[in-house]
């Protein structure tokens, strides 16, 4: 904050209960040092610390007791050196008990009360306050006209500064218009509570955007700006350093240019086409012009250093007294963290506190910064915008949006009191001595794609990456990260209403694929050899293409895990690693619509719930897959700790049936390896189990692959009573021919392998009818014990679905052994359950699902 130039820091954590849960309690000796340590490194680097206290949700504002409780609570907070206050009545139900009503005439006057008496008891220090309405939407009925807003503007004393998040709890812009207006009612320009890269609010989201949607001529207007920036510390690099920059800028290098502009109006300014294309951007702006794209291009530059400093994650680490047992919690943050993560309650995150600018009792600071140490602050370049494809979770609607309650989560608001624990939560490191000498033992795991390519028409043939890295290259240049890969990163998490130009390509390029994949599909189905159309050219360049932005994010992940700043790392990873999965899980999906002859037009894409794919630019690739009941499936930890292993999801070939049929053996003894079994017949396993599937249904066949090879396996069948049909006529015949009919003497027992044998002689079709009514299509799955991603059945399990889907089935059946324990577990845990039936065999079960 120093080095940027920034001068104030507010201390709000939902975490230190003594915040607000338990406000009236005074801290024990062991979190005064804490505090005391903070409070004076803040006054070292010439930062003002404010403490925040929130006692909304239960004082009594009559009650004299109460009061002397914040007096007291204060002053002893003054006694570690702070001499600057907040009191935040944010997140609360504008109401009062019925002994306040005696007293003060509405909620309003009992807060400018309280916050009055408290500010002059403590000799009118800086002072912050936060009103229960505290964004245009929270105003009754609106800003100008709000009886509690118009209170507080003419009742609080004139020396409090009033903090407001704009039009919405997270707004996209901030108008001068609207500020202006809020000034008039309250009296005096406000401070904004800046809630654009809050993240706390949906576990799969990080903001790594430019602060924008604030024109630089909102500064004379302001008395300052506090971001509320990601839970994540490490994440907040861009966000804040390019809000510093803004504060120290009075020209808007976005604003449309007039001839009265200092700026020469041949200045292209960024636009976006009806494509979402960004077109070029600003090149020569003035030092005190701000443009987001400008300013992030620094940001990159400076922030790739970070990667490279040597830190490592041990997890965060708050004194015990911080958190009382009797109130579930947010985990801790490090002491040492400008951001503390954990929220309030419904709506605005009470719990940062970071930039200010603003005018401070005996010392008038200039806006944007420490006068002693100002910053030299480079504008910007694109900021991209939404397109149809677009549909951001954080609306003009959100509090209702945000409070939707479904099955399995609560939608919290950007500042909900205990959300479900965050991903990155069970990222805490593990640190191996041999892990700080080696850093490249921690290395990632994914879920990728390594096909890539147009198949050779009339050949079964795909082209595929390999997973070796080229030998000319250096192994240290092939771990490097470069700013381009930090673009890609920032472009995949930029901001709550917008993806970066990476991310829209992503968006598009997949919409455009999965729409037109009925014309490779109708194509290869009719004639291998008659010519390709330049339609169906267009759509494998453009697989290509989306197969090479797959390995690019591959790429990044890669050389993510290889740099020296382990604690950035596990504040990215959860993010990215997820991104990366279903990024490959989308590809998967391009090769099956490339290479197989059964897609039909049956998307149903639009029609999802928004709350079940939450997540920005990860739930909105999601959506334009054909799932929207199956998002239990895209819920999963990453790798911990994060691994090199890599694996690849992709459609059978013909030149994988003995590897299939290995799998199949390894794990045929309920998920173990049955080759003793049959050490005579070695396929003899195969050929019942898996066979049918590779020889009738093969494009409805997944494997999955690591660098040794085949490693699993999910094979389909679209209608299963035609599949069991034919498997009886032409399957069954083949393995009698192959396999002759066991001959015993009366008394002598068949081996396990001449059963099986003698089962295909004696073979008689008996799935009851009534499993195929609600299970038209059936499944069989299956992992070598040494994958490592927990994952990955749940991802190819996505992609079988999504390829079953999109031929007009709606559920999958598969038929296991009762006594196959494990395997039952294995497909109970992707969310399986008995088919209840009557009078069937009590060695068979049948496991179902729907979608």
């Amino acid at each position: 904050m120093k080095r940027w130039g920034m001068n104030t820091y507010m201390y709000a954590p939902k975490d230190d209960f003594k915040h607000r849960a338990y406000w009236r309690e005074l801290y024990t000796v062991e979190e005064a040092e804490y505090l005391t340590g903070l409070i004076q490194a803040a006054k070292e680097n010439g930062v003002i610390f404010i403490y925040a206290l929130s006692p909304g949700l239960d004082i009594g504002y009559s009650n004299p007791k109460e009061v002397a409780c914040l007096k007291r609570k204060l002053e002893q907070v003054a006694q570690f050196g702070c001499n600057a206050f907040a009191l935040l009545f944010d997140d609360i139900e504008p109401d009062i008990s019925e002994a306040d009503k005696e007293l003060f005439q509405s909620f309003g006057h009992a807060q400018v009360s309280v916050t009055n008496e408290v500010y002059q008891h403590l000799s009118q220090p800086m002072f912050l306050f936060c009103p229960t309405e505290y964004s245009a939407s929270r105003a009754v009925p609106d800003v100008r006209n709000s009886e509690y807003l118009n209170t507080i503007g003419s009742k609080l004393m004139p020396g409090i500064h009033i903090l407001w998040t704009g039009p919405k709890v997270i707004s996209k812009v901030i108008s001068i218009e609207s500020i202006l207006e809020l000034s008039e009612v309250l009296k005096r320009p406000p401070i904004i509570w800046d809630n654009l890269h809050a993240n706390d609010y949906d576990q799969k989201r990080v903001f790594l955007g430019p602060y924008s949607g604030r024109s630089t001529d909102l500064i004379p207007n302001l008395h300052g700006v506090l971001t509320n920036p990601n839970c994540e510390y490490e994440t907040n690099f861009i966000p804040i350093q390019t809000l510093a920059m803004w504060s120290k800028c009075n020209q808007d290098g976005k604003r449309e240019l007039s001839t009265n502009d200092s700026v020469s109006a041949d200045i292209k300014l960024e636009t976006e086409n009806e494509n979402g294309s960004v077109e070029d951007v600003p090149s020569h702006l003035s030092p005190d012009t701000y443009h987001p794209s400008q300013a992030l291009k620094v940001a990159i530059k400076e922030w790739l250093n970070e990667f490279y400093v040597s830190k490592n994650a041990y997890g965060r680490v708050v004194p015990g007294p911080f958190l009382p047992s009797p109130v579930p919690s947010c985990p801790p943050c490090p002491p040492s963290t400008l951001v503390n993560p954990c929220p309030p309650t419904p709506t605005i995150n009470t719990c940062v506190g970071v930039t200010m600018t603003t005018s401070v009792p005996c010392q008038q600071v200039p806006f944007g910064g420490n006068p002693s140490n100002p910053l030299e602050g480079d504008p910007s370049a694109f900021q991209p915008l939404t397109n149809d494809l677009m549909n951001s979770l954080v609306s003009g609607n959100l509090p209702p949006l945000l409070q939707a309650d479904t099955k399995n989560d609560v939608i919290l608001e950007p500042m909900d009191c205990n959300p479900s624990p965050r991903s990155s939560e069970c990222m805490q490191e593990r640190i191996t001595e041999k892990d700080k000498q080696e850093p490249e033992n921690i290395v990632t795991s994914t879920v990728c794609t390594k096909d890539s390519g147009k198949p050779v028409d009339g050949t079964e043939e795909m082209i595929t990456e390999s997973t070796d890295i080229s030998n000319s290259r250096k192994e240290e240049e092939v771990k490097q990260l470069t700013k381009d890969d930090v673009s890609l990163l920032v472009d995949l998490f930029y901001l709550p209403f917008g993806h970066g130009s990476h991310g829209l390509q992503l968006l598009q390029e997949f919409f455009f694929l999965k729409t037109n994949g009925h014309i490779v599909s109708e194509h290869r189905k009719k004639s291998h050899d008659k010519p390709q159309t330049p339609e169906i050219e267009e759509w494998y360049q453009r697989a290509a293409k989306f197969d090479d932005m797959t390995k690019n994010l591959s790429r990044l992940l890669m050389r993510l895990t290889f740099i020296p700043n382990r604690s950035l790392l596990y504040d990215l990873y959860p993010y990215l690693w997820d991104i990366k999965g279903v990024v490959s899980l989308l590809n998967s999906y391009l090769k099956w619509l490339g290479f197989s002859k059964g897609y039909k037009e049956a998307f149903m894409s639009g029609d999802q719930e928004p709350w079940l794919f939450r997540g920005g630019l990860t739930a909105e690739l999601q959506r334009l897959l054909p799932l929207e009941s199956v998002t239990d499936l895209f819920l999963y930890k990453p790798p911990e700790p994060p691994s090199a292993k890599v694996y690849t999801i992709r459609p059978y070939l013909t030149s994988d049936e003995a590897a299939v049929y290995e799998v199949c053996r390894k794990t045929c003894d309920d998920g173990l390896d049955g080759s003793d079994v049959f050490p005579d017949s070695p396929d003899l396993i195969g050929g019942k189990l898996v066979g049918a599937f590779l020889c009738i249904s093969p494009e409805y066949c997944f494997v999955v692959e690591d660098e040794d090879g085949v490693c699993g396996y999910a094979l389909a069948a679209l209608d299963a009573q035609q599949f069991l049909k034919k498997t009886e006529i032409a399957w069954i015949p083949e393995l009698c021919r192959k396999y002759p009919k066991p001959k015993k003497e009366d008394g002598n027992m068949l081996t396990p392998a001449e059963e099986i044998i003698s089962g295909f002689h004696n073979y008689k079709t008996s799935v009851p009818d009534l499993v195929f009514k609600h299970h038209p299509s059936t499944l069989r799955m299956s992992l070598l014990p040494t994958v490592t991603d927990s994952s990955l059945p749940k991802r190819l399990l996505a992609c079988v679905f999504s390829a079953l889907k999109a031929n007009g089935s709606h559920g999958v059946y598969c038929e296991v052994t009762v006594g196959d324990k494990n395997i039952m577990d294995f497909y109970f845990k992707l969310g399986f359950l008995e088919i209840a039936l009557q009078g069937t065999s009590d060695d068979e079960i049948y496991l179902g699902r729907i979608f």
